[in-house]
């Protein structure tokens, strides 16, 4: 979902005729929020509820836990959440930006323990997309978030 989130930043701003580094960071800041955390963790959340068994094979967890429905149905607020973020700006992006932050750096920290404890290789526990998606993406939105908030000043 970054992916086309960075697809369609680079198309909205190409179209923009007025560009302003506050404007680009608006932009940048609301397809992140939509495409990346909205659809990306509907979509995560709907995998962990209604294929639970695959999904957590290819994290390389147990299938059968009642916890898994728990994460998918969090997913899924977070992602309802970060779509609502294209109706509703300022503090509410905030307060998306804090809780997905903390649910997904939490996940994070599972996933690095899941690999001390029991060497978890899985690419969906410890790959390049989980660092992306629960690591990179909360720190960068915190970090354009900070920059919008100054832009805006």
């Amino acid at each position: 979902m970054l992916t086309v989130a960075l697809l369609a930043i680079i198309i909205h701003v190409a179209l923009i005729k007025q560009r302003s580094a506050k404007k680009i960071v608006e932009i940048t800041l609301l397809y992140l929020l939509v495409i990346s955390v909205g659809a990306g963790a509907l979509i995560s959340g709907f995998m962990h509820v209604f294929n639970g068994p695959a999904t957590a094979k290819i994290i390389g967890w147990q299938p059968g836990s009642p916890f898994q429905y728990e994460v998918g149905v969090a997913d899924m607020a977070f992602g309802l959440i970060g779509v609502l973020c294209i109706f509703f700006r300022g503090s509410f992006w905030l307060a998306a930006i804090i809780a997905n932050g903390v649910f997904l750096l939490g996940c994070m920290i599972g996933h690095f323990r899941s690999l001390a404890e029991s060497g978890n290789l899985a690419a969906y526990n410890i790959g390049p997309n989980i660092i992306i998606a629960d690591l990179i993406l909360p720190l960068l939105l915190i970090g354009l978030y900070i920059v919008y908030q100054k832009l805006r000043n």
